[in-house]
């Protein structure tokens, strides 16, 4: 695929961001600045975060619904989300970066910013291939389930499909082999897929690199930053969860602002400007 490159992608191209270090309890801070940028500008937070939960719980709707989708229609729905929300957060990211600037957002200025990055070369080109991560775990899905079960059928139920045979393990804590295996495959390819989202989609948006650089930024500064990075996931994932326990997923329209602002500040406290 051809990345259509801007003047400024073309000049900081093969240049590198500086990455921080930064100290365990930074994540507090983040969080402590979303909330102020949701105070400084609550109907674009409220705007945007009814939005994605609008689109989310129809999706969810739409999988509860569907034969073939039903059995599996809570991991596509978080996969959705972390595939979805850094795409969408990049409004939020432009609102922290107004205020940052002292500059006051409109929905105006801000869809209009948020547009032109979603819409530039670099952005698709991760979207893409967070989608195929995604693609990826449902694909490899069935095949690792077929490994671990070939030569022992009798578990295996010729009533139901492979996804419910596999939810059907999950539940029943049969087929441990399986189960640990399949776990650590859906936590590899998660961690890859927030590794390579968490900074690239906003550094995208504030200096306009080639995605390559903005992918391997975010891989380092995730990987210099471990210690760090771990809690925030193990956050990210709680909240999330009951966001997606609250009736009408409703506690996502406050939850995702939040995390959208609080990725923004991660990002300036981690990644400076390429040189």
């Amino acid at each position: 695929m051809a990345i259509i490159q801007t003047v400024r992608m073309q000049k900081n191209a093969g240049k590198k961001a500086t990455i921080n270090i930064i100290g365990l309890g930074s994540p507090i801070t983040w969080v402590r600045k979303a909330l102020n940028d949701i105070i400084a500008c609550p109907k674009l937070a409220i705007f945007y975060g009814g939005l994605f939960t609008l689109i989310v719980y129809n999706l969810w709707l739409l999988l509860e619904q569907s034969a073939a989708l039903h059995d599996v229609s809570a991991p596509l729905v978080a996969m959705i989300i972390l595939v979805l929300g850094p795409i969408s957060a990049i409004s939020l990211y432009d609102v922290s970066r107004r205020i940052s600037n002292g500059e006051k957002p409109t929905i105006g200025s801000v869809l209009k910013s948020s547009i032109k990055s979603n819409g530039a070369c670099p952005s698709v080109f991760i979207s893409i291939a967070l989608m195929l991560l995604a693609i990826a775990w449902m694909v490899f899905s069935p095949l690792i389930y077929t490994v671990f079960t070939a030569g022992a059928l009798n578990i295996v139920n010729p009533d139901q499909t492979i996804i419910q045979n596999i939810v059907a393990d999950f539940s029943n804590g049969t087929n441990m082999g399986f189960i640990i295996a399949y776990s650590i495959f859906t936590l590899v390819l998660a961690l890859i897929a927030f590794m390579i989202s968490w900074f690239s989609f906003p550094m995208i948006h504030d200096q306009d690199v080639d995605p390559f650089t903005a992918i391997a930024t975010s891989l380092k500064a995730a990987s210099k930053n471990t210690l760090v990075m771990i809690p925030w996931i193990i956050f990210v994932g709680a909240v999330v969860i009951i966001g997606l326990l609250t009736p009408y997923f409703l506690g996502l329209v406050i939850i995702i602002p939040i995390l959208a602002h609080a990725t923004w500040h991660a990002y300036e406290e981690m990644i400076g400007n390429v040189k």
